[in-house]
């Protein structure tokens, strides 16, 4: 099985979540298509990646179908908030209940076992995080 390589990206400055379209790894920037309301077309911006944080697809999707990246929450009944991250080539994820980093284990293996849902990101809703101390 193959996994359908995507990102998306934080903008820093901007404080949102974007779609990444392409990434030009020689600029060390991406690009992301904006909606502009005056002219109602989308346009093409280009941010370096000192300004954004970027994340990759996990390739995999929540209990609802929705696509599951680096950084997300996941909840589920018996955890809340666990945070999705990419390390040594393979998805994981941590439970943020400790200042020190607790791996429960791969992200699809905890999926196979828990149904659990996106209940937001650490950027958009750092509020999440700070339920888990």
């Amino acid at each position: 099985m193959t996994r359908e390589i995507k990102f998306r990206a934080w903008l820093k400055e901007e404080k949102k979540m974007v779609n990444v379209e392409t990434i030009d790894f020689t600029d060390k920037s991406i690009q992301y298509l904006e909606k502009n309301e005056f002219i109602n077309a989308y346009l093409s911006r280009r941010m370096i990646f000192d300004d954004i944080e970027l994340m990759q697809f996990s390739g995999l999707k929540d209990a609802n179908g929705k696509e599951i990246y680096e950084n997300d929450l996941i909840s589920c009944n018996k955890y809340k908030n666990i945070v999705v991250f990419f390390e040594n080539g393979c998805f994981e994820i941590k439970y943020p209940k400790s200042d020190t980093t607790n791996i429960i284990c791969t992200l699809d293996t905890f999926l196979e076992k828990y149904k659990c849902k996106i209940s937001g990101n650490i950027y958009e809703n750092k509020n999440l995080l700070e339920e888990n101390r």
